[in-house]
């Protein structure tokens, strides 16, 4: 079953309908970080709720509230956002997933691909993409499912 852009639109977080998205912005340039604010903001729909520019900053927003939308760069002030994916993928239960936005200006197939395993929905190049991120943030949803477990 596939739903239209006017149900996604108007479904919130966990479907329900007035749900603001609340996005973890993992970056460690101070003026993009101000353009992505500005960018996403969107009173009802999207706040911007917290960022991070190191790894451990990130790590413990991640432990202090439950995010919808993480926005990730992958070379940050300290540490990376790979390391970031991964662990975010660990501390949300199975249901509860975020949306995982790579944006970067590494945009190699290699990095790409590294970001994916890792646990990523999304991979932008900021120079390029960046006009995609907004709307992939209201609309998008995560694609990333766990390994299953081997059968017995």
């Amino acid at each position: 079953m596939q739903m239209g852009m006017a149900e996604i639109r108007s479904s919130g977080v966990n479907g329900s309908p007035t749900a603001e998205r609340r996005v973890l912005l993992i970056e460690d340039s101070a003026v993009l970080t101000r353009r992505l604010v500005d960018l996403l903001s969107e009173p009802g729909r999207i706040a911007v709720a917290a960022s991070a520019t190191t790894q451990a900053e990130a790590l413990l927003r991640l432990q202090e509230n439950a995010y919808d939308v993480l926005v990730v760069d992958i070379e940050l002030a300290e540490g990376n956002g790979v390391a970031v994916i991964r662990q975010a993928r660990t501390l949300y239960p199975p249901a509860g997933q975020p949306l995982i936005v790579v944006l970067t200006n590494y945009a190699s197939d290699f990095v790409r691909d590294h970001c994916f395993a890792a646990g990523a929905d999304y991979f932008l190049d900021k120079m390029r993409d960046i006009a995609l991120l907004k709307a992939i943030v209201v609309d998008g949803r995560p694609k990333w499912t766990p390994s299953a477990p081997p059968s017995h």
